[in-house]
């Protein structure tokens, strides 16, 4: 799980932080990327925060997504 929002999903773009670096990796340096914090910045409606927090709150939230995703394709 990368991000609970479409927004969050905005905010860890724009940290420089792509899906599979959320996935892949537990450490995510901030790399932010000018032309997509512009985007999360208008088009966001949640608060900017990192994207380690972002994918943390993620997680949390929707713990068992893999596992869900793997039954669907059963």
């Amino acid at each position: 799980m990368v991000a609970g929002c479409l927004s969050d999903f905005l905010w860890v773009l724009a940290n420089g932080t792509g899906p599979m670096e959320a996935v892949e990796y537990d450490e995510h340096p901030s790399r932010p990327n000018a032309l997509l914090t512009a985007l999360a910045e208008a088009h966001a409606t949640t608060p900017r925060r990192p994207a380690r927090t972002i994918i943390a709150e993620a997680r949390a939230e929707f713990p068992t997504f893999s596992e869900d995703i793997e039954e669907l394709r059963r």
